[in-house]
């Protein structure tokens, strides 16, 4: 199976996710937009010190490629071995899960997958769940957070600094544990105070309850957020709906917003700044958010 087909449908609101199986009567899947390709397994070279669900690496067309095996990873192993290697692409990796079968690509709309309800949203490995015709349940797994607790990566690009001790908190939003962890990481460093939700619905609420005691018309919340990052792509409310509803808010007009994604593509960002995102960041950097974060903060203060 080579690269599935990306259409632009998938920029209109909606996700396609490629369907797959652990073994298990359990049907899971992944975002497409962070898929290369899908092929058979293939041999697979054991590496001195592997732990956990790492199961060595792949020569795929002369790149060496890190294997996990995806159901030991989120628990899940039901006996069966491997069949299919789905190679993942985001941010800057690209890594080989190891699945028992492989089944199609459906598309559904952003607004369907919901957070999971009743899991620690700080150690699940699920992102969302949607509900398919048929009363199909499929669970979206979190491969970020998968490939970070089986072959962590440390963010070793620096963060710029600014002088920018009197600035309000600045607001994020991700589904992602990892992303959660890096984000905060970068504004601790800058030495901004920092809140954040774990979904587009939550931080809907939470950023109408901070801008509850102004003004509709004319007012202002600047002085309880001073910027608001969101995260492209999240379950119930993804963050161009989440940007249009601020946008739409005259309280908000003077907030900027920054969104930033695991994707690369040119349309991922054309639908951003078409919701009205003042920057868009692609994939995670420290340097490149926190420089981002700094600019716009540092004009806004100038024109204050």
């Amino acid at each position: 199976m080579s690269k599935p087909n990306q259409s632009n449908e998938n920029h209109s609101g909606k996700i396609e996710i490629l369907l797959f199986s652990l073994g298990s009567a359990e049907t899971y899947g992944l975002n497409v937009f962070k898929i290369r390709e899908v092929t058979e397994m293939m041999p697979i070279t054991k590496m001195p010190g592997q732990s956990g669900a790492m199961r060595g690496v792949v020569s795929l067309r002369g790149t060496v490629l890190p294997v996990i095996d995806l159901a030991a990873s989120v628990n899940m192993y039901a006996g069966q071995e491997p069949t299919k290697l789905i190679i993942s692409e985001f941010s800057s990796r690209t890594v080989a899960f190891a699945v028992s079968s492989v089944d199609k690509i459906v598309r559904v709309d952003w607004s369907s997958v919901r957070p999971p309800q009743g899991f620690d949203p700080e150690n699940s490995h699920t992102f969302g769940v949607v509900m398919l015709e048929g009363d199909r349940l499929v669970s979206l797994l979190d491969i970020e957070s998968v490939c970070q607790r089986e072959i962590p990566e440390a963010d070793t690009s620096p963060v710029s600094t600014f002088d920018l001790a009197d600035a309000a908190p600045i607001f994020f939003v991700d589904d992602s544990l990892v992303a959660r962890r890096q984000i905060t990481n970068v504004l601790d460093t800058m030495g901004l105070r920092h809140s954040h939700a774990i979904n587009g619905n939550e931080a809907q609420q939470k950023l109408m309850a901070l801008a509850g005691g102004t003004d509709q018309n004319e007012g202002d919340v600047r002085d309880k957020v001073s910027l608001v990052l969101v995260d492209e792509e999240m379950p119930g409310m993804d963050g161009c709906t989440l940007t249009q509803s601020l946008k739409a808010d005259k309280r908000f007009k003077n907030v900027p917003i920054v969104m930033y994604s695991s994707l690369t593509s040119e349309e991922n960002e054309r639908r951003g700044l078409q919701a009205g995102v003042d920057l868009y960041v692609k994939k995670f950097d420290s340097e490149k958010l926190s420089k981002a974060i700094g600019g716009l903060l540092e004009r806004q203060a100038a024109h204050s």
